[in-house]
């Protein structure tokens, strides 16, 4: 993406109002343009499918096509791994250098708390504790996110199930979803196409997809009920794992706290079971 970056640096001093609006969303989210056709990419900048075109043409592309083309080649072709050491170093001068990383982990946190509304945490936190069945997908560098929210919602509250897709029938899992029930996805770049299949039978079974995602409108939210973008100036999906972590935690929590009395009798349950054979102490 660096080179068309470079190009909108080199021009944006000489851009029309609109045009400036227009690059100002795309260094923030390119993906727009990758997923958009140009009249929606200009609905959703706030400008007209003639304007965007005209800014693709200032680029020395040929047309909205030619450019989009583009950057769905540099955003979804190459593994997000080459980027992560990109921004990051380690300063043997200050105090605490390797600490000194956690602060970026820190702001990504933040960023998060004020990107998702309360509104959209509540209803996902009613959604989820209220289903009769929960099943949560995540592939590739999304599977480990996926997996910790799984087995600490089942362990808080049950009724969740990770689906395996080396262990599971996809179709016998989705004909276990009612329209009481909620499906996860955790779809992050480069978005793979298994966890948006599931996702597309699990809403046409009627339940609720909930979509924890890099971007709003990233392939995933074509499916989705509510969608929880965690939109971050980070190259790597490696360095969205602590705000997906904290965010999904919240809601493991939330949950906890809204049905204590189902809680309480959970916890008392897996007390109650003589495992001191399977812990060292």
């Amino acid at each position: 993406m660096e080179h068309i970056f470079q190009k909108i640096y080199e021009q944006q001093a000489d851009f029309s109002k609109s045009l400036q609006k227009i690059s100002s969303h795309f260094l923030n989210d390119p993906k727009i343009f990758a997923v958009f056709s140009a009249t929606e990419a200009g609905r959703e900048v706030g400008v007209s499918e003639t304007t965007v075109i005209r800014f693709c043409k200032k680029l020395g592309y040929n047309g909205y096509s030619a450019m989009q083309e583009d950057v769905q080649r540099n955003l979804f072709s190459n593994s997000s791994l080459t980027e992560y050491l990109e921004g990051k170093s380690v300063d043997e001068n200050i105090d605490n250098p390797i600490k000194n990383l956690m602060v970026n982990d820190i702001g990504n946190i933040q960023k998060t708390m004020k990107q998702i509304s309360e509104e959209s945490l509540e209803t996902a936190v009613s959604k989820i504790a209220e289903a009769d069945r929960v099943l949560v997908s995540g592939v590739r560098s999304s599977h480990a996110l996926a997996s910790w929210f799984a087995f600490s919602l089942d362990l808080a509250v049950g009724n969740t199930r990770l689906y395996h897709s080396n262990v599971d029938d996809v179709l016998l899992r989705i004909s276990e979803l009612t329209d009481e029930s909620v499906f996860i996805a955790f779809s992050f770049h480069r978005y793979a196409v298994e966890t948006i299949q599931i996702a597309k039978l699990a809403k046409q079974q009627g339940a609720f997809v909930i979509a924890i995602t890099d971007s709003p409108v990233s392939p995933i939210t074509e499916f989705s009920s509510l969608i929880l973008p965690i939109q971050l100036n980070v190259k790597s999906t490696l360095d969205g794992a602590p705000a997906v972590l904290s965010l999904t935690n919240s809601i493991v929590s939330s949950i906890s706290l809204k049905n204590q009395e189902k809680f309480q009798k959970r916890a008392a349950l897996f007390d109650s079971i003589e495992a001191k054979d399977l812990f060292a102490n």
